[in-house]
């Protein structure tokens, strides 16, 4: 079975070769020989083409990065802006809620919160523990004060008449 397989099967180029001249093998030749060449001077024309253009790619890619790096560069502006707001809007809530409950100024750093809530309660409580502190520490009222002191003698006068009366009595 195998020979029979092996007789029977046609092999394109076998058949060719046995029942044709040479002559056209060489055409066949030929023309690949032609189609190579046609792709030899092609690819040389364009690796040619590719040298020339190399210099302007390198330019190109130059021109990215600088690109590149300008937005990198604003980027970081704009990031570092943005930054400079919010810390100025979160001052800007602190020194509200500090003069919103009455605090001074040296106070307002213990303010601590990162929204406009939570630092008006912040100053609400810090509020009314100085407040409750300051009720604490004020002094007891002491005895009301004597209006009759330090009033001139009911005789009048100058000081030397007064000095005198003293020493009358």
């Amino acid at each position: 079975m195998s020979e029979q397989d092996t007789t029977t099967s046609t092999d394109p180029v076998q058949e060719q070769g046995a029942d044709t001249d040479p002559a056209p093998t060489s055409k066949a030749e030929k023309d690949w020989e032609a189609e190579a060449a046609k792709w030899k001077a092609l690819a040389r024309k364009h690796e040619t083409r590719a040298k020339e253009l190399a210099p302007a790619a390198e330019r190109l890619r130059e021109l990215e990065d600088a690109q590149k790096s300008e937005l990198e560069r604003l980027q970081g502006q704009y990031e570092e802006a943005l930054g400079a707001a919010t810390r100025a809007q979160h001052e800007l809530w602190r020194e509200r809620a500090a003069r919103r409950h009455g605090l001074d100024d040296e106070l307002i750093g213990f303010l601590t919160g990162e929204s406009e809530e939570a630092l008006d309660e912040a100053a609400k409580v810090l509020a009314s523990k100085l407040s409750a502190a300051k009720e604490a520490a004020a002094p007891p009222p002491g005895p009301a004060p004597d209006p009759t002191r330090g009033a001139s003698p009911p005789g009048g006068g100058s000081t030397a008449d007064q000095f005198a009366a003293l020493f009358d009595r």
